[in-house]
């Protein structure tokens, strides 16, 4: 069976762990970058091969918008923020406030379901 590739991009190391910890490692391959952390490097090594992006909603527009232009046709889950009014667009999945990380394994599921097809 193949391992999927999940990328996280957060403003939080707590949240990369428990996505980590909720996440079946036998099923997923799992990769998490900070968002202070993002540069040009990083947006260049951006490729297609990531099967999920999880994107903290907090994460800084212009990152967002880059790296959505950088994985056209990858799927994006889309963490909430309560007070946050940006509209994402087609292709993104929204998790509802309050986060449940049942809900969010079930969509990461869905999505990898869905690749095999």
């Amino acid at each position: 069976m193949k391992n999927y590739i999940i990328h996280i991009i957060s403003l939080k190391c707590e949240i990369c762990s428990l996505i980590k910890k909720t996440l079946n490692s036998d099923k997923y391959t799992i990769s998490c970058i900070l968002a202070e952390d993002i540069d040009e490097n990083y947006m260049n090594s951006l490729d297609n091969s990531i099967d999920c992006l999880i994107l903290d909603k907090d994460v800084d527009e212009d990152v967002r918008k880059r790296v959505k232009e950088k994985l056209t046709g990858t799927p994006i889950i889309s963490l909430p923020s309560l007070g946050n009014d940006i509209e994402e667009g087609a292709g993104v999945k929204y998790m509802t406030e309050p986060f449940k990380l049942s809900e969010l394994k079930k969509t990461v599921d869905e999505i990898t379901s869905n690749l095999r097809k």
